[in-house]
């Protein structure tokens, strides 16, 4: 197993001790690193869980506040990861990881997801061509 742990800015990636099959690094490409991930572990900001079910890769959510607990909630109800506490020792964080990885259902709920969300990125407008589609009415 391969995994690549980002830290952000707040923490300098040399201060992390990682096994040889972890890459610790700042910040990555989400759609690069997204379409080789099985499963992403993330503290369940809306940034992150859009990104990972957009890619169709189901989740270990690990809430920290704010907005991750809807979040998580969110995920659970579609069936595509499961929550552990973020008090969660490294053990429960591995069982966790390995029954997203078992089981085919929280892939299956992801990429179910990722489908529907492809599908109304093409049906419905973003909020920029929807605001030039407007202006370019009203200057007509």
């Amino acid at each position: 197993m391969r995994a690549v742990l980002t830290t952000g800015r707040a923490i300098d990636p040399r201060e992390v001790p990682a096994p040889g099959n972890v890459r610790v690094i700042r910040a990555a490409p989400h759609r690069q690193v997204l379409t080789e991930a099985s499963a992403v572990i993330t503290h369940a900001g809306h940034g992150s869980v859009l990104k990972a079910l957009a890619a169709g890769v189901p989740l270990i959510c690990m809430p920290q506040g704010r907005d991750q607990k809807d979040n998580t909630t969110r995920v659970l109800r579609l069936g595509a990861g499961v929550r552990v506490s973020k008090r969660a020792s490294e053990q429960q964080i591995a069982a966790a990881v390995r029954a997203v990885l078992d089981n085919p259902t929280y892939t299956q709920a992801a990429q179910r997801f990722a489908a529907t969300l492809a599908t109304e990125a093409t049906r419905y407008p973003d909020a920029a061509a929807e605001t030039e589609n407007l202006l370019t009415h009203t200057h007509n």
